[in-house]
């Protein structure tokens, strides 16, 4: 099949001054074995451009490349649905900046998405790297079909930088809530999950950087203020599916809140948070095991990170 009978597929990456970590996920982009692409580069205001990056990478302009730049820093949510009112492709994949794509991720996504109408999304394991490169572990898919209670929980697709989807649907649904400073993937694939069914490829095609500067994942001020308005908005939803499962619902949101604090260390602040997940929902083992360490301090901790070490059991 020529590229020009194959759907285009439109590159949203968001970037905020890193352009060391920029050359290398937009040169996974031009690596791609599918090439019915158009690359969108949101700049959210960067003190160093991110065009001379492009224009250093894609020289004699062989790859389709826009470069879209905001007068003032927005953040990650607003540069991603900067770039998705942007696209014009049929398929719409996110890429973070400090993540790279292995070669054949767009073509494999585009064929689930070919042969699956009901399919709105598509997502892929994920190869999880450090600083220097060296793998650390993969991350398989696992969930599949309709996913909103198991999401209202759960982020069992990951990353933006994991997922395609149609451009119909989310013109349909449209953009990340802009008000949510982190979770902005999970309040998304929520939306997202009502109008569709959800595919996983098991391979691994994205290298993921655990400890790159500026990851917003692990903010834990950003996390409380989701955490709010996560609930506010999916409260209702979560309350449809029994009175049990709000319970449930708001445990989890507690935890994911509860669980970041102790892994930084602010034992005091996440105890009630851990309580209250435990209190709603006691039949959710991690609740407890994220409760024990704020009750016995940093040596109940490291006792049992050792123990899950030896076990090698996840959280």
């Amino acid at each position: 099949m020529s590229a020009v009978s194959r759907p285009l597929v439109s590159v949203v990456v968001p970037t905020y001054d890193r352009p060391a970590y920029l050359r290398s996920a937009v040169q996974s982009v031009f690596d791609q074995t599918y090439d019915a692409v158009e690359l969108l580069v949101v700049d959210d205001c960067s003190p160093r451009p991110a065009a001379p990056v492009l224009d250093e990478l894609n020289p004699d302009g062989r790859h389709r490349v826009r470069v879209i730049r905001h007068e003032r820093n927005r953040g990650g949510s607003a540069a991603r649905a900067t770039g998705i009112r942007a696209a014009k492709g049929e398929y719409v994949a996110f890429l973070d900046d400090d993540d790279e794509w292995l070669p054949t991720k767009l073509e494999k996504q585009v064929a689930v998405l070919d042969a699956h109408p009901e399919v709105g999304l598509v997502y892929t394991g994920t190869q999880v790297i450090d600083s220097d490169g060296e793998k650390l572990e993969s991350v398989t898919p696992v969930a599949h079909g309709g996913l909103t209670k198991t999401l209202l929980c759960r982020n069992v697709i990951g990353t933006f930088s994991k997922v395609m989807v149609r451009r119909a649907l989310v013109e349909e649904v449209g953009t990340p809530d802009e008000r949510f400073p982190s979770w902005q993937d999970l309040e998304w694939y929520v939306r997202l999950s009502r109008h569709c069914s959800v595919a996983g490829i098991r391979e691994p095609l994205i290298r993921y950087q655990t400890d790159s500067p500026g990851r917003i994942t692990d903010d834990v001020d950003d996390a409380l203020v989701s955490r709010r308005l996560f609930v506010e908005k999916f409260d209702p939803l979560a309350r449809e599916y029994g009175r049990l499962f709000g319970r449930k619902f708001r445990a989890w949101a507690a935890y994911r809140v509860g669980r970041l604090l102790v892994m930084h260390g602010e034992f005091d602040r996440a105890r009630p948070l851990l309580v209250s997940a435990v209190k709603l929902y006691p039949f959710e083992p991690r609740f407890v095991k994220f409760l024990l360490p704020t009750l016995g301090g940093r040596r109940a901790y490291r006792f049992i990170k050792a123990a899950k070490r030896r076990a090698g059991t996840d959280t």
